[in-house]
């Protein structure tokens, strides 16, 4: 089965009870299993299954409550690879590091089961979620170059599926995910900016603020009313459901995935 590295505290206490009680059956519902290195009795070299732990990995579980030096150091060895990694964060954490600020964060309260039956729901949902966008950001990556559609250039197109498949129905991207994403997909930084530029022009895409949970503001991204209407016009360029596994080479259909 495929696994997740959970990035927590080992504390034969509070946060391995949590581990018991909530991460792992919230990483069994999504359909992974949960992996943690101290767990392993196949670890000889921490370090190196830890990295190796986290490469294999289909995504992470980071909790970030505590400023544990080893939490923070797989962290971030798993976002400089790439890795989809979800974090969550006991309330009452004074200040995020400017680094993730910008990143979505799970945060929860410990004050009674019902607060950890959400958390276990929540994060069950946000590994789904983020599995799906990574796999439809490798189809992305792996897809030859698509043909323009309804006036849009191939970078417009994909810069279109990224936010169509990453922002709520009605909140904002950050622009530095929606560029993160737009990379993994194959997409050149120039490319991203130059298909953002276009579909501004063509008002396809509106920008806005977003405020994270220490109360800074950064500038997002959205699909316009007008970029969804086009997206319903053009439904049949895109994947609307899951697909069988796809094949490593070979046949790839023009559809965009998302």
């Amino acid at each position: 089965m495929a696994t997740c590295f959970v990035m927590q505290p080992f504390d034969g206490g509070q946060y391995d009870k949590r581990f018991k009680d909530v991460y792992a059956p919230a990483i069994t519902a999504a359909g992974y299993e949960p992996y943690r290195v101290d767990q392993d009795p196949k670890v000889s070299v921490p370090i190196d299954s830890i990295e190796t732990g986290i490469r294999n990995a289909v995504v992470c579980l980071a909790d970030i409550s505590e400023d544990n030096p080893n939490v923070w150091y797989e962290l971030g060895f798993a976002l400089a690879t790439g890795k989809p990694v979800v974090m969550v964060c006991k309330e009452g954490r004074p200040k995020f590091p400017f680094d993730i600020q910008h990143r979505t964060i799970i945060t929860y309260k410990t004050e009674s089961t019902s607060d950890f039956d959400k958390l276990r729901d929540d994060i069950a949902a946000k590994i789904t979620a983020f599995v799906e966008k990574d796999e439809m950001l490798e189809a992305m990556s792996e897809k030859d170059e698509v043909s323009p559609v309804a006036g849009l250039s191939p970078a417009e197109l994909r810069v279109v599926a990224i936010l169509a498949g990453s922002q709520n129905i009605d909140g904002y991207v950050a622009v530095f995910s929606a560029k993160s994403d737009a990379e993994r997909a194959g997409v050149t930084d120039v490319g991203f900016n130059l298909g953002l530029r276009k579909l501004a022009a063509k008002k396809l895409v509106e920008y806005g603020t977003i405020s994270d949970y220490n109360g800074n503001e950064y500038s997002g991204i959205a699909l316009s009313e007008k970029g969804w209407q086009w997206i319903e016009d053009n439904e049949t360029m895109f994947v609307l459901h899951r697909q069988p596994p796809r094949p490593k080479n070979g046949d790839l259909d023009d559809s965009i995935p998302f």
